[in-house]
């Protein structure tokens, strides 16, 4: 009996040690703490407007598992995240895949990267090509889908991002001050990637096995 109560003070005092430790990141969810990888120390800014929007969305997808071609809590890969990220932030649709997302943002230089900037890199065979893509959220992070852990937070200073890097973007958001001339179109206007069926990158495939090989290393 003593045993028993012996083993369950212990396992008490292990779970509050935990709880307190999940606290030490300030503003952020429960269902944030509870995903939050183990192996990476997440520092998010004191955040404002558009950028909080951003970075508070990306941050409920943490632990989603990766699933090529998703785009949803149920699984998703690098571009659905950040596509699902703007819309559901901002209403801002971005194109499918991770190059087309590079080709739609304004090129920024990556010492001017803000939360909620895009970053873009080279993992396929072709290091001149866009293959994958992550949503910056402050203080050299991004957070992006993992081909062998899901959605995590990575350092932008890891040797493997460094050396795979391409470019950074700004997705800009388009404002007028003329007044919009309404015109009723013949049929609903929908950006032409939104009704096209998925086209699979094959880069994109090379860059999740070659992601769940260096990713076995930190392991």
């Amino acid at each position: 009996m003593r045993r028993s109560l012996y083993i369950f003070a212990i396992v008490t005092v292990l779970l509050a040690t935990g709880c307190k430790s999940s606290k030490s990141v300030t503003g952020l969810t429960s269902s944030y703490d509870k995903n939050r990888p183990t192996d990476t120390r997440i520092e998010i800014p004191e955040l404002y407007g558009d950028e909080k929007l951003l970075v508070d969305e990306a941050l409920t997808w943490l632990g989603t598992r990766y699933k090529y071609g998703g785009k949803d809590y149920n699984g998703t890969d690098c571009s659905g995240l950040t596509m699902q990220v703007y819309m559901k932030a901002l209403g801002i649709a971005l194109p499918r895949s991770s190059r087309e997302q590079q080709q739609f943002c304004k090129s920024i230089h990556k010492s001017k990267l803000n939360a909620g900037d895009l970053v873009f890199f080279c993992t396929g065979r072709d290091k001149t090509r866009v293959s994958h893509v992550g949503l910056y959220v402050g203080n050299g992070q991004i957070i992006h889908s993992s081909a062998s852990r899901g959605v995590i937070v990575s350092r932008l200073e890891e040797k493997y991002y460094t050396s795979t890097y391409h470019s950074s973007g700004h997705v800009q958001r388009k404002t007028s001050s003329k007044p919009v001339k309404k015109i009723k179109p013949e049929k609903p206007a929908t950006p032409k990637f939104e009704n096209e069926p998925m086209q699979f990158d094959l880069d994109e495939v090379i860059e999740a096995k070659i992601d769940s090989i260096y990713s076995s290393f930190l392991d």
